[in-house]
């Protein structure tokens, strides 16, 4: 199944995959300074600025697209495009959750009493205004900001995931093979980059 799948897709340049690794990030963050920035007079809600962010300029439709693109250009169906589609066993996937989970907690643990300190310290986000800070507003002075949130992280949690594992594991890591052992490190390196501009530190999630 692997070597049909690697004869079925064509390699990408590292070049454009750092491109396109790294631009539906951008386009994001471009699109939530946009509509936070005073400047623009718009001004909505953040989370609600997360929410057409993701949907209507930034990651899920610029992904989607990117695939939509390539499937044209290569002549086939987006599901053909589309690898590394083997099912894994249910043991193996919930082994795989409940460790992920438990790494996760424990780093949060550890990490999180230092965290606050280590960026006050290197004073690397200062630069960032208090309109694009989630900590410096005030999420009561909203109104609907239940539906909002529900709106947000239905999109953020489950449905922006989704897309996010079909564009990176499903197209780009295939077309990395050329890097041998490093693609997956590659494009974990490029997802957290990307999420830098996503709703990374800059957002303050």
């Amino acid at each position: 199944m692997y070597d049909l799948e690697k004869q079925n897709k064509q390699n990408l340049s590292i070049y454009k995959i750092i491109f396109l690794g790294l631009f539906p990030g951008i386009i994001t963050l471009l699109a939530g300074i946009i509509f936070t920035n005073p400047l623009f007079g718009i001004e909505l809600p953040f989370l609600l600025v997360g929410i057409i962010a993701m949907t209507c300029l930034g990651s899920i439709p610029t992904e989607l697209a990117i695939i939509k693109y390539f499937s044209w250009k290569e002549k086939k169906k987006i599901k053909e495009i589309i690898l590394f589609k083997n099912k894994t066993t249910i043991k193996k996937f919930v082994i795989s959750i409940l460790i992920t989970f438990l790494f996760a907690g424990i780093a949060y643990v550890i990490v999180e009493p230092y965290e606050a300190k280590m960026w006050d310290y290197l004073k690397v986000f200062n630069f960032i205004p208090d309109w694009f800070r989630m900590d410096a507003i005030n999420l009561h002075d909203y109104n609907d900001m239940k539906i909002i949130v529900l709106f947000y992280y239905l999109l953020n949690g489950i449905i922006a995931p989704i897309v996010e594992e079909i564009y990176f594991r499903g197209y780009l890591l295939p077309r990395m093979d050329f890097l041998g052992k490093a693609a997956p490190l590659i494009n974990v390196i490029l997802f957290s980059i990307y999420h830098f501009f996503h709703h990374g530190k800059l957002l303050q999630e």
